[in-house]
């Protein structure tokens, strides 16, 4: 059986504003069972990246934050209350 590799995507900021633009720090993973360790750092990078990065390496993208829906009932929101003002 082989191991199952995974970019880890944690989402902290809000990036360009679009869900392929929005920032986190990205991990690649090796799923073998081990315990204590975060991964390969990729870096403070975007979700487009971190998808990139998976395709790269043949691994699947795991996302810590908000979902697409989330992302943009958010984003919707946010440009409404600013083109209220």
């Amino acid at each position: 059986m082989t191991a199952m590799r995974t970019v880890h995507f944690k989402s902290e900021e809000d990036g360009d504003g679009t869900y392929e633009g929005q920032l986190g720090r990205a991990y690649l993973h090796l799923d073998d069972g081990s315990t204590g360790d975060e991964g390969r750092y990729l870096g403070f990078i975007t979700l487009t990246e971190a998808t990139q990065m998976a395709n790269d390496h043949g691994a699947n993208v795991d996302i810590d934050g908000p979902t697409r829906a989330e992302w943009d009932s958010a984003r919707g929101s946010l440009l409404g209350r600013l083109l209220r003002r």
